[in-house]
Order: C-alpha cells, then structure tokens, then sequence
C-alpha cells in the first residue's frame, strides 16, 4: 500500500556546525610576575604543555584552517621559551596572534623578536591612572606597562590596551582612552569583571559592581563610548556595552542573540593539555579531550565537540562577555531580545539572599 505521507526532507545542517578551526588558544603557562589583588589564575603556578608538544598543536590547528594563536593562562612572558612558540606559529602562517600581558617583563630583546613577527598583537592591561593601577599590581608596574605600549608604537608593533570594569576602575576608565590617543594607540578593549578569573577567595565586594543600579553603569558606559568615539579611539567590546549593566548589576549571564558561535571555530588547550570549546565552557562535560593523548584534529571533528558547539548555538552555554567571547555575535542585535544564562557564584547568592527577604 502506498503512503499517503509526504516524504521528509532531511534537515540542512547548520553552516556553523562545517565551519573550519578560526583560532586555536592554549594556557602556555599560568606564572605571573604579578599578584594582582582582583587574580587568582598567577596562584596556579604552573607551566603548560611541552614546547614540542605546543609546537604540534599548532601544526594541527592550521591544517584545521586556524589563522589566530591565543596563548593565554597568566604572563605568557614567564615562559623563556615563549618567543620560540610565537616565531613558531608565524613560520607556519598565522596572520593574528594575540597576547594578553602585563607588559612588565618585555625586554628590548624581546622587542627586537616581536617586530620581526607582525602578525602579533599585544594586548596591554592598564587599570586606571597610576595610583589605581600600581594599588591593584604593585608600585611602579604602571610606568613599566606605558613605557612597553611606548616602545611598540615606536617600533611598529601591533598595540592595543585592555581594561577591566570593576568598581575601583569604571569612573576612571577615560584614562585609558585618554592614554591610548595619547601614544597613538587605535584601539582599547573593556571587559567586565569576571569572578571565574578573580576566584571565591577574593574581596568580590571590592571589584564587583553588584547591586549597583544599572541605569549608573549604562549612563558611564555611554559617556565612555562617546568619549572614545571624540578621541578617534575604538572599542573592541563595545557592541557588549548593552548587555553589560544587567551583567554586572544583576549577575545576569548574557549569550548572544541566536546563539554563540564561539564553540564552532574555537578550541582552548589549558595548562594540563585538557581541551574545551571555550573559556568558560570548561566543566568535566566540557572536557573534549586531552592533548597528551588525544589528537586536536580527532577531537575538533568528534561527536562531543559537535554536541558542545549545538548547546551554544541554541542559547544553553554558561554566558560571558569576555574580551575573548564572541563578541561579533553582539553586533547590530542591540535590540534582539536576551537569553540569560543561570546567574552564579555571588550573584547567584545574593539573589538566593534576597528572595529568602534577608
């Protein structure tokens, strides 16, 4: 008997879910120089994967199309063969690789490496003005810091800084736009304050803006955007600024509208080989996998990665809005509506706190 159904079509698969490697980040070591107040990732101690093996990792995410090395963890410049890693990944055809520093240990030897490598884009951290910034790292990193993002302008070295909002350094934000015009610098990054990178043993209550009304924190972000907007000062984050107030108020967990793209062309190596989607989906079901034993190229391709990346496409991943978040999935959707993620860590409490009516 013929059915009188129609037949189905399978579905199209989501492009994303095809889409090649983009970037490859891995926690090269979490040794820091530095023991800022609002940290807690330099209390690791404790270098990553081996130079031959972070060598490999690199010659496989390119053959998976990543363009972009992130190497990340604490101060990458603890490592003395940091520079090795880096002239490394540019043999091989990177064309970005972005460093997070404190900008304190870079010698002019090292210079003289960086700006014979172009595809590296430094990242300098500034807190605020001298006196904030030194409080928070310790007595005369600030001049150190400037005086490194100086001698990149100088040199023709990719430079941008990169702030932290948190209630010590949001009124005195300006400043590192004010820094950036000043040596000739095109472009500053702020992100919020993250407790996952402070850690529970911290003085939260310090840094966190939680409570504050968000109509406070919307109004500094929007003096701040048109600010750097006068300066010819561009902000990396700043299609984020919206969901930014509810974030740091509320502890609300945004995920960009539609999902986040992050998982589809990310991998993230941390300093004990293990292999996530991202920065903030790094649960033990997060875990992919493990460097030591498991090829990225296998693991990039897997099952499990395929699931991990349909989780954050359908809005259920942990939300964040870190500089290293998908931030292009926040521009033009300013009017979008919200997902939220579940609130956590103190945020979560305080809510606990105020529906109990304490």
């Amino acid at each position: 008997m013929k059915s009188s159904l129609p037949l189905l079509s399978p579905l199209p698969q989501r492009a994303a879910l095809t889409h090649a490697l983009d970037e490859l980040a891995v926690e090269l070591t979490v040794y820091c120089n530095l023991k800022c107040k609002m940290c807690s990732v330099w209390e690791l101690k404790q270098h990553g994967v081996a130079l031959d093996v972070a060598q490999k990792l690199l010659r496989q995410a390119r053959s998976l199309g990543a363009h972009t090395f992130t190497p990340c963890g604490a101060e990458s410049f603890m490592r003395k063969d940091f520079l090795d890693i880096v002239e490394y990944a540019h043999a091989l055809g990177y064309t970005t690789q972005d460093i997070v520093t404190n900008g304190t240990m870079i010698t002019d030897a090292h210079l003289d490496r960086l700006q014979k490598t172009p595809s590296v884009y430094l990242h300098i951290s500034i807190d605020g003005p001298r006196e904030v910034h030194d409080d928070l790292r310790g007595e005369g990193n600030y001049e150190l810091s400037v005086t490194c993002a100086k001698k990149c302008v100088e040199r023709g070295i990719r430079v941008g800084l990169s702030g932290v909002l948190m209630r010590e350094t949001i009124e005195r934000a300006f400043h590192i736009v004010d820094l950036a015009a000043e040596l000739g610098i095109a472009e500053v990054s702020f992100q919020p304050f993250q407790e996952e990178i402070s850690g529970p043993d911290k003085d939260l209550k310090r840094f966190s803006l939680l409570r504050t009304p968000k109509e406070v924190i919307k109004e500094k972000l929007e003096a701040l955007s048109a600010y750097s907007h006068g300066k010819s000062v561009s902000i990396f984050t700043e299609s984020m600024f919206g969901v930014v107030p509810d974030y740091l108020a509320t502890g609300k967990r945004p995920i960009p509208p539609g999902g986040c793209f992050l998982p589809s062309k990310f991998l993230l190596v941390d300093f004990r080989g293990d292999v996530y989607p991202c920065f903030f989906m790094r649960s033990d079901d997060d875990r992919m996998g493990n460097v030591l034993s498991d090829e990225i190229t296998d693991i990039w391709h897997s099952t499990h990665h395929q699931e991990l990346q349909v989780l954050a496409l359908t809005e259920r991943c942990p939300g964040c809005l870190a500089a290293c978040s998908d931030v292009d999935s926040f521009v033009g959707k300013e009017s979008a509506p919200v997902v939220y993620a579940p609130a956590k860590g103190h945020a979560a409490n305080a809510t606990a706190a105020e529906g109990a009516g304490e």
